[in-house]
């Protein structure tokens, strides 16, 4: 039933597609979204840079846009009851900004003048993702020639780093004339020293740090517990050991369906899943993570990282880590909560190991990629 719905829903995605792309193409800019931290930088680059295009933004429904907001934009939810509306825009806008897959790219009648620029949500990776993936590789051939047909469209793939690009290269199958150096517009915020300040300020507050360490456990998420919730930090363990000198923040990856049971001891905080990483990470003292992102981002602290791979075999054969994964990580790898406490008690960070590693995933992130993206923006709405 599954399978038929899908072909259901690109049958109708491709005739939309076809009819709307017999419209003019407009002088406008629609963003499809999943993640904030991205576009918002973007936005905000817009908006200071007087350059102010009629903006759409489509968005996950579970993403909190408010502070996204700007008198040029307007803002949807990506829900089927907006399906006409999101292949009307799509079709007929001079450039389409995306930070994710969305099937709905591959209906689009492409057309000499517009542009469909892939931002990610990420600046690094340590797992599989696109071609690379070995999930997708048991998918049916229907699903495969899907994948390739929303890769195909973007015609230009924003990177902070080499390595990204090499990865965007053998999962997209794109060659080095579709990437653009341009930084992560969202690492810029690792750059104002006012705004991290701020947060840090307002996360201890928020979160009641008084006189203790904040440690923050934000694991990636698995296919198979999407729509459940498993905890397999030992936090009754932690708290015996850490109580009184620590403080746990949990966050959970925003595409989990369900919540964790709320936590308001002492000593364990249970965070909105929904709420953006760049608030908490300035008050964070030690990461604990897998095979998340946080680490490219996080690594602009220059602090101990630990990484609970608790389940890394299993994760390894089911959707793949990147290759060298072992040698990559820039923190102790741990399989248990004992590793974890013991890794706590004793760091042992090495900051040239970081620092390395930062300078690596971060090459083109500099404090000013939101305004070279911008910059591209103009330069292609002005072309013929």
């Amino acid at each position: 039933m599954k399978n038929v719905a899908i072909k259901l829903y690109m049958m109708i995605v491709q005739v939309l597609g076809f009819v709307f792309g017999r419209f003019p193409v407009q002088q406008k800019v629609v963003m499809l979204i999943s993640f904030p931290e991205n576009p918002a930088a973007i936005l905000r680059e817009m908006e200071k840079s007087h350059f102010t295009p009629e903006t759409i933004v489509f968005y996950d429904p579970r993403l909190n846009v408010d502070g996204m907001a700007r008198n040029f934009m307007r803002s949807l939810p990506k829900t089927n009851g907006n399906l006409i509306r999101l292949m009307f825009h799509l079709s007929t806008a001079k450039v389409v900004v995306t930070d994710n897959y969305f099937p709905e790219l591959a209906g689009v009648t492409w057309r000499d003048s517009m542009e469909c620029v892939q931002i990610w949500h990420a600046n690094g990776a340590l797992k599989k993702f696109g071609w690379e993936d070995k999930a997708a590789q048991k998918r049916s051939d229907s699903d495969k020639k899907r994948f390739q047909a929303v890769y195909k469209t973007f015609s230009k793939i924003v990177v902070g780093s080499d390595e990204m690009g090499e990865l965007f290269k053998r999962s997209f199958l794109v060659d080095d004339s579709r990437l653009m150096k341009l930084g992560v517009p969202r690492t810029d915020y690792y750059f104002d020293e006012v705004a991290l300040e701020q947060n840090r300020s307002a996360g201890l507050a928020k979160y009641g740090v008084k006189d203790k360490k904040v440690l923050l456990y934000a694991p990636t998420y698995r296919d198979e517990e999407l729509a459940e919730t498993k905890l397999h930090l030992d936090v009754a363990a932690m708290k015996a050991k850490f109580a009184g000198k620590y403080q746990l923040l949990l966050k959970l990856h925003p595409s989990m369906l369900a919540d964790l049971p709320k936590q308001n001891d002492d000593f364990c905080v249970y965070v909105e899943k929904e709420t953006e990483l760049e608030t908490l990470l300035p008050m964070v003292d030690v990461l604990i993570t897998d095979y998340s992102s946080i680490p490219f981002e996080f690594a602009f602290f220059q602090k101990p990282m630990i990484f609970f791979a608790y389940d890394l075999d299993a994760y390894d054969n089911s959707r793949g880590l990147a290759d060298g994964y072992l040698e990559e990580i820039p923190g102790t790898l741990c399989r248990t909560t004992a590793e974890v406490i013991a890794a706590i008690e004793e760091p042992t960070m090495d900051a040239g190991v970081v620092q390395a590693f930062s300078a690596r995933w971060n090459k083109y992130s500099d404090g000013v990629s939101s305004k070279r993206f911008v910059t591209f923006l103009q330069e292609e709405m002005e072309r013929e």
